[in-house]
């Protein structure tokens, strides 16, 4: 774990899979409680003693129907699924010798920003961290609030807006707005362009989010109330949200994600690419969706494998960075290498 670390560790599931020819592909899945009970050793189980055995013999490149399979077969398990979906295209894209992004309908941009969330709650170690991740091309941050009281976090979306003219800045509550004092941090940053507030309030407090759209005009992003394809498209229908934050392994893959994804470019939803703690296996795999998406904004939540984890361990190439954005390269499937020992 590198030193901006947050949390003493994580553990994700990486699977396997190999066709007769033995080509590889893989996937990952990481678990965050705030989404899912799903567990590592959950993701495992249901992948090898369930989903495994829909696999065997079946043609890797007939994709829909196996994912169709699976759903009939296994209710809910999101991660599960994302990863074992995340393997196979692997492993389709490979035996093709294309890239995954290709068999997902091929790229619409060629990279996306990097977002970095500022989390620390202390204005001296928030500067340093910020001042690191800007000078490696960051222009966008996602203040972390909430946690603190509202004067406190207008100090310190003021600091960082005024060292730097050139970025954008988010906030995300988490869930954890008061409805009776987040209007007056928003008046307190008035004259700071704000680009969106994630999830200011719990998925039940409707009335709350209604009152905080009609007063502020701000923009505001689904993340901790879109944990399933039925919450996005509940919220689509409601219409109080401008961005919904897009995660492979809470929505079940890509197909759900890709189905959410256009629901929400019809309805003049835009996408966001948010993530968990994957390693860089996990993040190459969502990248390859996130550029081919018709209506996504830009930046994305990718920084914990590159800022976090050991780049020395664990998965190799994928994605590359240049300038805070991330691109891919056009390596078939996700390009990624993941160490052989992991599956022995």
């Amino acid at each position: 774990m590198g030193n901006d670390s947050l949390i003493d560790s994580v553990t994700n599931a990486f699977l396997r899979i190999r066709s007769d020819e033995g080509i590889c592909g893989y996937g990952e899945a990481a678990t965050w409680a705030q989404f899912s009970s799903e567990t590592p050793e959950g993701i495992c189980q249901v992948a090898e003693n369930v989903i495994g055995r829909i696999l065997i013999g079946r043609d890797v490149l007939d994709l829909n129907s196996i994912m169709a399979d699976v759903d009939t077969a296994i209710v809910g398990n999101p991660g599960a699924k994302s990863a074992v979906e995340m393997a196979l295209y692997d492993l389709a894209a490979r035996s093709l010798n294309v890239p995954v992004y290709t068999l997902l309908g091929g790229l619409r941009r060629a990279d996306l920003g990097l977002s970095y969330s500022v989390s620390a709650q202390d204005a001296a170690e928030e500067a340093d961290l910020v001042r690191a991740r800007y000078e490696e091309g960051y222009r966008i941050f996602k203040v972390k609030t909430g946690v603190r009281d509202w004067r406190t976090d207008a100090a310190r979306i003021a600091s960082l807006a005024g060292r730097y003219d050139d970025i954008t800045l988010r906030l995300d509550f988490n869930c954890t707005a008061d409805p009776l004092t987040v209007p007056r941090l928003l008046d307190a940053v008035a004259d700071i362009p704000i680009d969106f507030v994630e999830q200011p309030f719990p998925p039940e407090q409707s009335q709350p989010l209604r009152r905080l759209r009609d007063s502020s005009g701000i923009r505001l992003c689904a993340d901790e109330g879109c944990r399933t394809p039925a919450d996005a498209r509940r919220l689509l229908a409601e219409g109080c949200y401008d961005v919904i934050s897009l995660k492979i392994g809470k929505l079940g893959g890509y197909g759900a994600t890709g189905r959410i994804a256009t629901a929400a470019a019809l309805s003049g939803v835009y996408g966001y690419a948010g993530a968990f703690e994957e390693s860089r296996l996990g993040t190459t795999a969502a990248l390859h969706q996130m550029l081919t998406l018709p209506c996504l904004a830009d930046g994305c939540d990718y920084y914990f494998s590159l800022v976090i984890l050991d780049p020395d361990h664990g998965p190799q190439g994928g994605f590359e960075v240049r300038d805070g954005r991330l691109s891919l390269p056009s390596a078939p499937g996700l390009g990624v290498t993941v160490p052989d020992h992991w599956f022995a």
